[in-house]
């Protein structure tokens, strides 16, 4: 069997999404991931995106290949890649939270009043998304 890995990058949108660009987004991402056995987490506000990927190394690489090249966004940053013994985001094709309180309150326990995945370590923003997918949000 493939080494799983995790890959997390953020990206800022080219405008503003509507609840509707995210729940079209979401629901590709659902369907795509679970034809091809990868989980994540993704965090929106600000106009940034923060998310991780989970699954087998060439799917992910594929998959954010794919990503990357979505107009909807621009300013890609992979921050962090690496195997992983056991993925963290298992239970969701693609989980998602933002604007809650319990996202803000962690901003603000990392230091920051807005979300700016571009001030995370690595770290940070992997326990960001993990700690978020205890406060996923309907969209």
């Amino acid at each position: 069997m493939a080494r799983a890995v995790r890959l997390v990058y953020y990206s800022k949108a080219t405008r503003d999404m509507s609840l509707s660009d995210l729940r079209d987004i979401l629901q590709t991402a659902r369907d795509n991931n679970g034809d091809v056995d990868v989980c994540g987490m993704l965090c929106y506000d600000n106009r940034y995106f923060l998310q991780a990927l989970e699954g087998e190394r060439a799917v992910v690489n594929e998959l954010y290949l794919d990503i990357a090249d979505d107009a909807r966004h621009d300013e890609i940053i992979i921050i962090s890649y690496a195997e992983v013994e056991k993925p963290t985001f298992e239970q969701w094709k693609m989980g998602y939270s933002a604007g809650s309180d319990a996202f803000y309150t962690l901003l603000k326990e990392n230091g920051q009043s807005e979300f700016d995945p571009a001030a995370m370590s690595a770290k940070q923003a992997v326990e960001f998304l993990t700690a978020m997918a205890a406060f996923q949000t309907e969209v």
